[in-house]
């Protein structure tokens, strides 16, 4: 019974594809390249070679599938890094790990030195997901087109390409994408645990590892260069922004004509936070300015104090438009006012006050687009189209209050450029 107790409920599948149902002793098979099984536990152990199958499971711990596939075999690890991006393709017949199965399913293999993800959709072929380092003049080098592939093909949920930026190459973070993927389209979806690992990796040493073919270089004592660190949005469930005008900025490094109408943006200073998943998220703005002058006309002497602060808040959603491009849209609803005092001192009829008080509120959609200069930076402009509705008040000296209710229509044209730092 204890003999009999080592075999697992499984099945396989020979080069004819013919299924045995069997039990199957999880052991160390690399050792003899065959597995040892029970087509009953009243028989005797019977052993089949690898060679011979072209798939084998235990239920609820592993599968096993051979497939012809297109392997990239570059180096992972100094020294045996290329210099060149372009994975390194031989056609090749191998045993992939099944780790997720459904509409969309994920493979892996492990072996010569080399893991690798492949991904079949819908039973399309098989194809490995790109994932390679190479070493450049500067450093070491990633290419991650593995996080395109998935953007564009395997993206049922409309995710933005920032959720694909912080997207790992590792079981644990592509289980989880594949998973989400089948769930998305309704499909039925099946994880094999990751009991893996405590049983050898039963895969066939292709020609195109074989040391002959591929020879190591020589040893070379050298500093290995440093690897590029994780993306900002790694790991991360948001990206919040925060953000400033710099027009003003601008016409003084670039020398503009200083006395030019300064730009319309009611809201200098701005923040967002959105979902690295969805782009969705919520947008503030926020201005407030204070301006002081006196003037004469003609003997009178005026000192006019103008105050005006503007608040928004509203639902946004980002959208990546490849890897420097974002646009937004979303509806805004706004709040403000300004406060406008005169005095004006006159020696004939003495000192004359005039207090203008506009308060207004508003709702509308808002666009933008943003162009990201580095992981961390972004420059961009919007353009905006409020109703609002606007109450104003006016107080003179001696004079009666003057009162008076409108709404209108503003367009706000995209000449504003906001710099915006990412977090």
């Amino acid at each position: 019974m204890q003999a009999q107790s080592a075999y697992e409920k499984g099945y396989f599948v020979d080069l004819n594809n013919q299924k045995t149902e069997c039990f199957i002793k999880p052991e160390t098979w690399s050792a003899h390249g065959a597995l040892t099984y029970l087509i009953s536990y009243k028989e005797q152990p019977q052993t089949k070679a690898l060679s011979e199958l072209s798939e084998v499971s235990i239920e609820g711990l592993f599968k096993l599938k051979r497939a012809n596939v297109q392997l990239d075999i570059s180096g992972d690890e100094s020294p045996l890094l290329s210099y060149t991006q372009d994975p390194e393709w031989h056609t090749e017949e191998l045993f992939l790990w099944t780790l997720v199965e459904g509409n969309t399913s994920l493979y892996m293999y492990e072996g010569g030195g080399l893991k690798r993800f492949f991904i079949s959709k819908a039973n399309a072929p098989i194809e490995q997901l790109v994932y390679k380092k190479y070493r450049t003049t500067s450093g070491i080098n990633l290419n991650e087109a593995f996080k395109q592939t998935l953007f564009e093909n395997v993206n049922c949920g409309d995710s933005l390409f920032t959720y694909f930026t912080a997207l790992r190459y590792n079981e644990q973070a592509l289980i989880k994408h594949i998973v989400a993927e089948n769930n998305c389209g309704g499909a039925a979806v099946k994880v094999y645990p990751k009991t893996q690992t405590e049983i050898s990796r039963p895969l066939p040493q292709t020609s195109i590892l074989d040391a002959k073919e591929n020879p190591k270089p020589e040893a070379k004592k050298i500093t290995p260069p440093t690897e590029p660190g994780p993306s900002l949005l790694s790991n991360k469930e948001r990206v919040n922004y925060f953000g400033l005008e710099v027009n003003p900025l601008l016409r003084q490094i670039i020398n503009l004509n200083p006395n030019s109408t300064p730009t319309n943006n009611p809201f200098g200073i701005q923040f967002a936070s959105n979902s690295t998943r969805t782009g969705r998220g919520i947008g503030l703005g926020l201005t407030f300015a204070r301006l002081k002058f006196t003037d004469d006309n003609n003997g009178v002497q005026r000192e006019t104090i103008n105050r005006d602060i503007a608040f928004r808040i509203g639902y946004e959603r980002k959208h990546e438009l490849g890897k420097r491009w974002i646009v937004l849209h979303g509806y805004d609803l706004v709040l403000g006012g300004s406060k406008s005092r005169t005095e004006t001192v006159d020696q004939f009829i003495g000192n004359i006050v005039t207090e203008t008080t506009t308060n207004f509120w508003g709702l509308g959609p808002r666009a933008g687009l943003m162009f990201l200069l580095s992981d961390r930076i972004t420059l961009g402009t919007e353009t905006t189209y409020y109703l609002r509705y606007i109450r104003d008040t006016t107080k003179l000296t001696s004079m009666p209050d003057s009162k008076q209710k409108t709404s209108e229509f503003v367009l706000t044209v995209p000449v504003v450029l906001v710099l915006s730092i990412r977090f």
